[in-house]
């Protein structure tokens, strides 16, 4: 996607090694988050042994054997998220007042599974060691994905732990019993603890730095109060104090002024008045949101004095200057994303609230030089999003954690589209639009729909429905055969190749497959998929329509044998109605007493003894003395075959056994993008069959073992071993004429039963056009033809389409509510000598007339050239809404498959066409393709 990177390191990064363990991360935004950077138009970050090697745009050519892993253009990278607060430790706080060598680290589980954190962006966190104390004691910094154990730890003594405010304030006596205890001794009692007040906790920490000078024990706090304090001042710990009041504030950083000594300010509740002054004293404030989320709201009370919730905190504060990272505070770690979207009120900008909750967390936990940021030299901690970092419609799509992915949504989720332009289908337009696919199907459209968690977010200019060609010959493979109108078309389909992928990258989804030829009785259309994804979905009526022929060379002959089949197909409908209005009439009899039906059940099971020993016998004269003959190989042959460092291939062998010659055709999209027509030669059980693929002769050699074929498939330079099924034993064309017939177990109507009047294939998609849910295709072209043919379908209740139609303009006004709809052939423009050089549009003429028309391309994959044709058209005047709709909603309509596709409408098939401007301006292409919710590639 991306070609180029401007890399940046920092003096102790070694630069890349080519090939080794490089991965590119590539998406379409990255926010680097160190100084508020953001790449635009297509970004990189670049991996190497859990660290970024390097971010940069698209100017610089990637390292050579660098594994790129490219999330798309609507794809946004940020860093991974750092929580500043977790509550993940476990441990209780201590009896003293002042513990500081109480350990965050030991109460936190290094070996547990962080996944629900992870699916949120969270890498890193901060483990609080215990609440509610002067010193609780030194929390720790650690990772929630990676290697399990201490790798995990960034920090194990990040902070001295503690609290000046209320909670801390009201600390129960310390009470140590003696030891032993005795009769003069007692069991001593209970000595109040500092603090009260807030100048009493002020005067603790005095007393504190005092014992830690001299590392001394002390009876108020502690035997090792002074000692553990000391070491932690030793190693440069910061201090994490909560203050809440002005004067909490007030007292908390002139002590820790004068005494020279780093401090991290935990809440500030209360301290938006004091923003101005926080931003001179260069304070550093973690601000933990007020907001609950998942749970109901608190009840404050209706005194003056209630401790309202300052919603605009964060914004006051980082607007003075102050460091602000921000919290989940009681909400939920998983929403801390949202806890800083929401800190933006009062108007904290983008880039402060993204870096409260990346960068600056991670250097207010002194740990910027590993996590925040993707800066070069740091852990590979990136999180890709569905849209921008703070919108609350982006999801996650994945998280890694030193250059490994800890999290992956599924692939199989909801994809909504985000444009500024939506063309429907119908001729409705919305500006701007989205739409939500989920399972293959539109879930909802509108201006804004819901986002589902995970979902992936696609944003793009223009949107509307996949194209309709609404006759073409895609998947023929250049037959011109005719079948009958009851020959299901889908037989002979097959999962798309390299050119039915083009065609549907073109922009056309759906194709209506026409047999070339027209027939007196009716030939099948059927409407697909060419980019589906399996044979069940690719099918989207079968038959979609059937096409008959009216014109004729001899005029007196025209009509004639559709005026008859009509006749036969109102016959065939009228006989059902009545067999289906006796068979609701029809009460069934009593039913026969048990021990009569167990006789003819034995009756039945010796007639069925007698069949299989006439079978067994014939079977036995088969074999005979010698080897049972090789069986015929005609059919269907089904084999996946597996590749190493590959996809799995897919091998699909039709053959036609006549004594010994073979004939048939191969898919292997292995070996060749197109379908092979093979022939060759059996021998006992080998089979040796060639033919000429898309990259020369591909050639097959095998041999029947326990019912399987069994061989080497070669072709486009590779061999391929396979093991295939035989699926079917017919061997299936276009132009089959009749239905093969399968033996059925004869069942004894009940007495009096109605008698059916038996499918008729040919004439069913007939009965199915009279009532109403089927198409009629006609071919007619002269004007008192038309007009004819127009009538006598009236009068079985049928609009048909008219194809070809070359005089339609001049009835147009007696086609208006009559027809379904009219294919012209592939002349847009003609002249009416009539009017001198006067050029008309036909197309517009028609569909201006209230008629509806439809494009189509009368070839296989020149289907891909459909949209020009009705750019085309627009160009030499047709409304480009009445040519989108010709393209999509009017065809649908047209071949009765509106319940499908046509319209961006919740319900219809997922078939979304993304484009870079107005659908039918010559300029504009179509840059991505959905199908059944499934983007096509051509690879």
């Amino acid at each position: 996607m991306f070609s180029a990177l401007l890399i940046s390191l920092p003096l102790a990064a070694a630069p890349p090694v080519a090939g080794q363990d490089l991965v590119a991360v590539q998406a379409g935004t990255i926010h680097v988050a160190e100084g508020g950077r953001v790449i635009h138009g297509g970004g990189t970050v670049l991996i190497q042994s859990g660290k970024v090697v390097g971010v940069g745009d698209s100017d610089f050519e990637l390292p050579a054997g660098a594994r790129v892993v490219d999330y798309g253009p609507d794809a946004v990278v940020i860093p991974g998220l750092v929580a500043v607060d977790s509550g993940l430790g476990s441990w209780l706080a201590s009896d003293r007042t002042a513990e500081p060598g109480l350990s965050a680290i030991e109460g936190f589980d290094l070996w547990g599974n962080y996944s629900s954190l992870l699916a949120q962006g969270v890498t890193t966190a901060y483990i609080s060691p215990s609440q509610n104390r002067l010193i609780g004691g030194h929390g720790a910094v650690v990772k929630l994905g990676g290697e399990p154990g201490q790798g995990r730890v960034l920090s194990a003594a990040a902070a001295i732990d503690g609290s000046i405010s209320a909670d801390a304030r009201s600390t129960r006596g310390y009470w140590e019993p003696p030891v032993p205890a005795t009769v003069d001794v007692g069991l001593g009692v209970e000595e109040p603890q500092l603090p009260r007040t807030t100048m009493g906790a002020i005067i603790a920490l005095r007393e504190l730095l005092g014992l830690a000078s001299n590392s001394q024990a002390s009876e108020i706090y502690g035997p090792y109060a002074g000692r553990d304090l000391a070491n932690l001042l030793g190693a440069g710990a910061t201090w994490r104090m909560r203050a809440e009041t002005p004067g909490e504030l007030r007292a908390l950083v002139g002590f820790f002024k004068e005494n020279n000594l780093p401090l991290v300010i935990e809440g500030a509740g209360q301290g938006g008045d004091l923003a101005e002054w926080l931003g001179e004293q260069g304070a550093s404030v973690v601000v933990a949101s007020s907001l609950r989320t998942n749970a109901r709201p608190r009840d404050r009370g209706k005194s003056e004095d209630a401790a309202w919730p300052d919603q605009h905190l964060a914004s006051k504060l980082s607007a003075a200057g102050v460091r602000v990272a921000i919290s989940q505070g009681s909400g939920s770690l998983m929403d801390l994303r949202f806890h800083a979207s929401v800190a933006r009120r009062g108007g904290m900008s983008d880039g402060a609230a993204l870096a409260a909750i990346t960068s600056t967390a991670a250097d207010l936990l002194k740990v910027s030089g590993r996590v925040g940021s993707l800066s070069g030299g740091k852990d590979a901690d990136l999180v890709v999003l569905t849209g921008p970092p703070l919108e609350a419609s982006s999801h996650v799509l994945a998280t890694w954690v030193e250059g490994e992915v800890a999290y992956k949504a599924s692939e199989a989720g909801s994809v909504v589209i985000e444009v500024d332009e939506l063309h429907v289908g119908d001729g409705e337009v919305l500006s701007p639009g989205q739409i939500l696919m989920e399972d293959g199907k539109i879930v909802e459209v509108g201006r804004r729909v819901s986002h589902p968690i995970g979902c992936t977010v696609v944003r793009g200019s223009t949107a509307m429905p996949g194209m309709i060609d609404a006759m073409g010959h895609l998947g023929l493979e250049g037959s011109t055969k005719v079948p009958k109108a009851g020959f299901k078309m889908a037989r002979i389909l097959e999962p798309g190749d390299f050119a039915d992928r083009r065609v549907a990258q073109a922009g056309v989804t759906t194709v209506v497959m026409t047999p070339r030829g027209r027939s007196s009785s009716g030939a099948p259309a059927m409407a697909y998929k060419p980019a589906g994804q399996d044979l069940d979905r690719m099918v989207v009526a079968d038959p979609a329509a059937v096409h008959l022929q009216w014109s004729s060379s001899n005029r007196l002959e025209a009509g004639k044998g559709v005026k008859t089949l009509l006749a036969k197909a109102a016959d065939y409908k009228r006989k059902w109605d009545e067999y289906e209005a006796a068979m609701a009439e029809w009460v069934p009899p009593v039913e026969e007493p048990e021990e009569e039906k167990e006789e003819d059940e034995d009756e039945e099971d010796e007639s069925d003894e007698e069949e299989d020993s006439k079978d067994d016998k014939k079977k036995k004269k088969r074999k005979k003395k010698g080897e049972e003959p090789p069986k015929p190989v005609t059919g269907v042959w089904l084999a996946t075959i597996e590749r190493e460092g590959q996809e799995s291939a897919r091998l699909r062998i039709q053959l036609d056994q006549s004594g010994s010659s073979l004939e048939g055709r191969l898919r292997c999209g292995a070996v060749s993008d197109s379908l092979v027509t093979v022939s060759g030669s059996r021998e006992e059980h080998g089979v040796e069959l060639s033919g000429l693929g898309s990259h020369g002769t591909v050639t097959v050699s095998a041999k029947t073992e326990d019912g399987k074929l069994v061989g080497k498939v070669a072709g486009n330079g590779v061999e391929l071993d396979f093991t295939a099924e035989q699926t079917s034993k017919e061997y299936v064309v276009a132009g089959r004429s009749e239905r093969r017939t399968e033996k059925k177990e004869k069942v004894k109507a009940p007495k009096g039963m109605p008698k059916s009047p038996g499918i008729n294939p040919d004439l069913e998609p007939l009965r199915d056009a009279i009532e109403g849910r089927r198409t009629i295709v006609v071919t007619v072209e002269r004007s008192d033809e038309i007009l004819d043919c127009v009538a006598t379908f009236e009068e079985y209740h049928i609009q048909p389409v008219l194809y070809g139609a070359g005089q339609a303009s001049k009835v147009t006004d007696q086609l208006v509510g009559r027809v379904r709809g009219i294919l012209l052939n592939h002349q847009v423009i003609y002249s009416d000598s009539r009017m001198g050089v006067k050029r008309r549009n036909r197309y517009a003429e028609l569909a201006n007339a209230g008629i509806d028309v439809a494009f189509h391309s009368g070839a296989e994959e020149g289907a891909a050239e459909l949209p020009l044709i009705a750019a085309y058209a627009v160009s030499q005047g047709m409304s480009p809404t009445g040519a989108i709709r010709a393209l999509t909603a009017g065809a649908a309509r047209m071949m009765s498959i509106d319940d499908r596709v046509g319209t961006l409408r919740a319900g219809r098939d997922a078939d979304v066409l993304l484009l870079d401007g107005d659908p039918l301006d010559v300029g504009t292409s179509v840059q991505r393709v959905w199908v059944g919710g499934h983007e096509v590639r051509l690879h």
